[in-house]
């Protein structure tokens, strides 16, 4: 494994004097690198480089580049909740030479890419999408290879961003070819090298099922996949949410007012639904606001607009605490269903006609 903090030389699967290579709808740019330190106790891997790192890269410091913009404060929320230790330092720390115990790089080392309605995207469904696409698979077989096997020996686990269904299936299907020892622990972790290997949510601030990560109630399915993750990596007790420190995550991440438990019993089936706040009309009918997805982008998420016609600054929302701090200013409006889905999901204006009530709806 390439282990230097900085660019890479590594052009494996590029014909010589080209840096990008396209083959059907994929693009792959030759822009691999690795941040942290040498002897990494935890690895971190993302996906690939998306717009934001790439377009960093090619604007900014080596050092800002990983995990750019609004998913570094997100990673290092990640990162406390399965009980990683930074070794004291901030999330921008550990992404530097400086770092004291982490590593991090992608999946695949360039950056991957694919056309969707005549233009690259590198988001959204790419990466359950390359799980079977043949470039995409080809540069992550050549980059286990490469830089994965062997790991260096000061790593003690692998932290794999992304917890899709067909994601997780694709890469075991992957690692189980190409590591020898590959060994299945649950439907979010696996043994190889003799290191534990667990899958968490990605920090993206598209990813509409993070804060129910965050959240960890087993009885929705991120909770679940979080909940294993923390058994994988020797958490014996049933885990429960703790206030992330502030210098790890702002309150983009963490609710000023923590939710009240819900009981398994009570809990909505559907992770879609807010979890830090309802909202009860004067006749005492309860709904939540509730993510929505788009069908032309796929993103899941909170849909506020401004009060009065609904299709003017529509806008999406993929944070708990900043959809509640809109509501409060009485200034938009929400969509918001009964948890029971009685009716259909609808905009409703928060102050005018409902009360805001910060605890989760029953």
């Amino acid at each position: 494994m390439t282990t230097h903090h900085g660019w890479q030389a590594c052009r494996a699967c590029h014909a010589p004097g080209f840096d990008v290579r396209v083959e059907g709808d994929w693009h792959l740019r030759a822009n691999p690198a690795y941040w942290g330190t040498s002897a990494p106790k935890t690895l971190v891997l993302g996906f690939s480089k998306g717009a934001t790192q790439i377009a960093a890269a090619q604007h900014g410091s080596f050092d800002g580049v990983a995990f750019a913009g609004a998913m570094r404060p997100r990673l290092a929320a990640v990162l406390h909740e399965l009980g990683i230790d930074l070794g004291g330092q901030t999330i921008d720390d550990a992404l530097t030479a400086e770092s004291h115990h982490m590593g991090a790089a992608s999946l695949v080392r360039c950056g991957l890419s694919v056309m969707e309605k005549a233009k690259l995207v590198s988001s959204g469904t790419i990466m359950p999408r390359a799980m079977r696409s043949s470039l995409p698979l080809e540069a992550m077989k050549t980059c286990v290879a490469r830089h994965l096997d062997p790991l260096p020996d000061s790593v003690e686990r692998v932290v794999l961003l992304g917890t899709t269904d067909a994601y997780v299936k694709g890469v075991k299907a992957l690692m189980r070819q190409q590591l020898n020892d590959f060994q299945d622990l649950n439907d979010v972790a696996f043994r190889a090298q003799g290191r534990t290997w667990v899958f968490a949510s990605h920090p993206s601030p598209a990813n509409g099922t993070f804060q129910a990560w965050i959240y960890g109630d087993a009885a929705t399915e991120p909770g679940r996949k979080k909940q294993l993750a923390l058994q994988a990596l020797g958490h014996k007790a049933p885990a429960q949410h703790l206030p992330t420190p502030p210098c790890l995550a702002p309150p983009l991440i963490q609710p000023s007012t923590p939710p009240v438990p819900i009981s398994p019993t009570k809990a909505p089936n559907d992770d879609r639904f807010a979890r830090a706040f309802h909202l009860v009309r004067h006749d005492g009918r309860v709904i939540v606001p509730v993510r929505m997805r788009d069908r032309d982008t796929g993103n899941v998420a909170f849909r506020v607009a401004k009060m009065g016609n609904t299709k003017d600054g529509q806008r999406e929302i993929y944070d708990e605490v900043e959809l509640l701090r809109l509501c409060e200013s009485g200034q938009c409006q929400v969509r918001a269903q009964p948890l029971d889905k009685s009716t259909p999901a609808s905009f409703v204006r928060p102050l005018l006609n409902h009360r805001i009530v910060k605890t989760p709806a029953h």
